[in-house]
Parts: structure tokens; C-alpha cells; sequence
């Protein structure tokens, strides 16, 4: 007797479907039996659920531990238009991140004693910085870097200086002096604050600038030209800029405003106060920063500087004033590192010290509950698949 063709067609589909459920099965064990890669899979699907219900064109991160990238993922497009992809090698523009390298570039000049902390940053700068309403206090580069020098953004002056698709053609000299001495094309009285040097808190990108071009003035060398050669070259960032002149266009991630009716590109821009926020590196070269913050200061045969200076930096030197900002450091519970926003741009690098744990997270949308998310969406996986302590 003949078996008809349907009889076949009925097993064959019997054993197809049952070789489906097997390999579910089997997965599903692999699973169970690798927590780790489970959460790395959750992982990447928590990130593009953020990314879906915030709108987020592009995402990069990573996480470091014990002088080790464990992870790095990127997601989403660096440029919506011209559909490219983020990579680890795209750029971002940091925001106020940028600040911890500010304060780095600074701290080197006084490891080598030619500048104090506490000194009176006028027996040093060109022209006088005196406070208004308070002429016989001096300001020291410990109130900048704490921000508390009486310094504050005056953005009906700062905002018409920020320009669009180029660098700022003001020198640091230029603006600072235009800023804070009473001759000067942008000072006004409210470019201070009513308190007397080192007594109030008040955040102030002015007074980054001004540390920016004390490491200038100091090193007698551009702000540039020192960072990249005592701190980019050595750690190997070498796409790594405060000046959009310096980097290709085509790897920038494009920063965007999102509105109902779609995304909307602000474009590159810069500003006078371009030390305060506007360094710009990709996730992979921020990673080797992370890294030689967390192991101490040092890198191999490499030191951009040493590990109780680290620890000065990371230290309230105004308690009873600021009880979450060392220098140019912010302090969040164990985690220390710096937050960073602006048109179109969101970043965050915290790490734990202690347990030599970091992350970074780069967003090309300016959108600080998505980065907390994501932040906080890693830190859970890097938990369960490799332990940490944060």
C-alpha cells in the first residue's frame, strides 16, 4: 500500500514544528544558564525602548571596569539625514563633561607648582578680575574650580556669542577680559553675583573660561595646543577636539532638537565659552579618559596625573557651601564624574572610585531623564552579568 503525499506533508510539518519548540526549549535553557548574556540582551531592548519613547536619534555608552571596557554599545543614527549609523568612532560634544578635562589641564600646572590654588588668580592674568561689590576679596582658582568665585553667566550676554557651523572667533583672552574687566564690550555688573567670593554657590561656565585661559597664560601656550599634548596624544585620543575646525565633519553625530512633528538638526555650534562644554570625542576614545580617572591617574607608562591629586579633585573643599561638587568633579552618592547638556546634546560619566566601576552615556538629543534611564538601565545589567558593586 502507497503512503498518500499528505500523510508526508502532515509528519514533515509534526517534525518541523517539534524542532521549533526544541530550539525555543534550548534557548530558553541557554538562557537560564547565562544570566549574563540574558542581561546583556535585556539590556540592548531597555536602551531602544528609551530611545523609542523619548525620541532619541543616537545613542553611545560604555562601561569600564578595572582599567577595562566590559561593554560598549551604540544605537540609533549620528546624522539622521544622511543616514549614518552611530559607531564608537563617531563624536559627540561632550556638554559639561568637558569640564572634568578643563580642571585636569589646570591641575597638572599646579602638580608642578607653577600655579597655587589659593592664590590671587590677578597676579597672574594681564588684566584684573575684581568683584564689584566686593573689590578687596580676591578669587582663587580653588572658588572657579568649585564654583563659588562670585562669577556668573550672564546669558543676555552670552547667548548672541554663540555662533553656528564654526568656532568662536573670540580668543580666551578676548572674552574673558571683555567679560569681567568694567571696560570691556560684554561686562556688566550682573556678570557678578551679590556675594562675596567663596561664600555662595553659583554654577558658572564664565569661570571654566577663565580657568581655560589661566592654563594658557600660565603654560604660555594655546588651550588647545595643551590639552592635546598633555592630555589627548598621550591617552590616544587623537579625534578629539575643542574646535569643530579639527575634526571631520562626517563623524560628528549632528545634535537635534525633537518635536512632535519630527526631529529638527541644530547643526555644529560654539561659543566663547567653548572650555565650559564644547570638547568633543567619540565613546571609544572617552573610554580610555574614564579609564585613567578610575585607575589612579595612570595608564600604563602613561600619567596625566597623580592619584592624590585625583583624590583632591574629588573632595568638597567648600562643605558648608557645596556639598556636591569637588573640583570640577560632582559628587552623587558614591559615584563621582560630571553631567553634561545643551541644544541637542545630553552625556553623563560617573564612576565608584572604590570599586574602579564607570560608565558614559552620549546622547545627540538634549533629553536628561533619557540619559538617566540608559545610565541607570547599565548599571543593572553590568550587575547582574559581571558583578558590580554600583
Amino acid at each position: 500500500m502507497k503512503p498518500i503525499v499528505g500523510n508526508k506533508k502532515y509528519v514533515m510539518a509534526i517534525a518541523l514544528s517539534a524542532l521549533v519548540l526544541s530550539s525555543i526549549f534550548i534557548t530558553g535553557l541557554l538562557l537560564q544558564s547565562d544570566p549574563a548574556q540574558h542581561a546583556l540582551n535585556t539590556l540592548d531592548l531597555n536602551i531602544q525602548a528609551v530611545m523609542n519613547e523619548e525620541h532619541i536619534p543616537g545613542v553611545a555608552a560604555c562601561a569600564v571596569k578595572n582599567g577595562a571596557v566590559e561593554w560598549m554599545g551604540t544605537y540609533g543614527y549620528a546624522n539622521l539625514e544622511q543616514n549614518i549609523s552611530v559607531t564608537s568612532n563617531i563624536i559627540f560634544m561632550l556638554g559639561s563633561v568637558s569640564k572634568i578635562v578643563t580642571g585636569i589641564a589646570f591641575m597638572q600646572l599646579v602638580e608642578i607648582g607653577h600655579i597655587d590654588l589659593d592664590d590671587d588668580i590677578n597676579d597672574f592674568l594681564p588684566f584684573d578680575v575684581v568683584h564689584p561689590d566686593h573689590p578687596e576679596t580676591t578669587i582663587s582658582p580653588r572658588m572657579l574650580l568649585s564654583h563659588v568665585s562670585g562669577i556668573r553667566d550672564n546669558w543676555s550676554v552670552l547667548g548672541p556669542l554663540e555662533v553656528s557651523g564654526i568656532d568662536s572667533p573670540l580668543s580666551l583672552e578676548e572674552f574673558t577680559q571683555n567679560y569681567l574687566t568694567p571696560a570691556g564690550t560684554y561686562y556688566h555688573t550682573d556678570n557678578f553675583n551679590d556675594a562675596e567670593p567663596g561664600t555662595e554657590y553659583d554654577y558658572t561656565n564664565v569661570g571654566s573660561t577663565l580657568i581655560a585661559y589661566l592654563v594658557e597664560v600660565v603654560s604660555n601656550t594655546t588651550f588647545e595646543d595643551y590639552c592635546q599634548q598633555n592630555i589627548f596624544l598621550p591617552l590616544g585620543m587623537n579625534e578629539t577636539s575643542w574646535f569643530l575646525e579639527n575634526l571631520e565633519n562626517d563623524m560628528m553625530a549632528i545634535p537635534y532638537l525633537y518635536t512632535g512633528s519630527g526631529f529638527t538638526p541644530y547643526g555644529h555650534y560654539s561659543s566663547a565659552v567653548y572650555p565650559c562644554g564644547f570638547m568633543r570625542t567619540s565613546i571609544r576614545q572617552q573610554a580610555q579618559l574614564l579609564t585613567v580617572l578610575m585607575e589612579g591617574g595612570t595608564i600604563g607608562n602613561t600619567t596625566i596625573l597623580s592619584n592624590s591629586t585625583l583624590q583632591m579633585m574629588m573632595t568638597l573643599h567648600y562643605p558648608s557651601i557645596v556639598t556636591n561638587y569637588g573640583l570640577y568633579f560632582q559628587n552623587s552618592g558614591v559615584l563621582w564624574g560630571h553631567g553634561g547638556s545643551g541644544p541637542g546634546v545630553t552625556t553623563r560619566m560617573f564612576f565608584y572610585p572604590e570599586a574602579h566601576e564607570g560608565v558614559i552615556v552620549m546622547l545627540n538629543l538634549e533629553n536628561h531623564a533619557a540619559v538617566n534611564s540608559i545610565h541607570n538601565h547599565i548599571l543593572d545589567c553590568m550587575r547582574t552579568a559581571f558583578n558590580w558593586l554600583t
